[in-house]
């Protein structure tokens, strides 16, 4: 890949919240790289949709635990709860066929936050194959806003 597409990818994986990149690559281009970027290959296009696709789809999880969690808490409590807020992001190890062999907090709001964003992303595997037919290694990142009172805002 030329430095002018990776130098793309970088700045497309910066908007999107989310990268993926091949387990053993080097550190990534220089700011000064990404600002004269200006070519966005298909290939670029296909990684985009991916990890968009990976990102959707570990946000569903992380909904899914959160809402059995506050379930859990409003029947122990009698009321609604406050759950953990804040932004998380996970670097997931991945083969070729989506399998997540791994996954580490890269940065989190709270420890509780983060235990919910590992097991989310590892009840979504196996997620769907990685492009090109590489292991690959990719953050995650998610927003967990402010709960609804009561589950589903009831």
């Amino acid at each position: 890949m030329s430095r002018r597409s990776v130098a793309a990818l970088s700045l497309i994986t910066l908007l999107s919240g989310c990268a993926v990149s091949n387990v053993n690559t080097s550190p990534g281009p220089s700011a000064q790289a990404v600002q004269n970027a200006s070519v966005v290959t298909p290939q670029d296009r296909i990684l985009h949709s991916y990890m968009m696709q990976v990102n959707q789809i570990v946000a569903g999880h992380v909904r899914i635990i959160r809402e059995r969690q506050e379930r859990i808490a409003m029947k122990k409590a009698g009321h609604p709860v406050a759950l953990p807020t804040g932004a998380c992001r996970a670097v997931a190890v991945i083969l070729a066929n989506g399998t997540v062999v791994r996954a580490d907090l890269a940065q989190c709001a709270s420890e509780a936050l983060g235990k919910v964003m590992l097991e989310a992303v590892h009840n979504a595997s196996p997620l769907p194959p990685t492009p090109f037919g590489h292991n690959a290694s990719i953050t995650i990142g998610i927003i967990a806003p402010e709960p609804t009172p009561g589950v589903d805002g009831q």
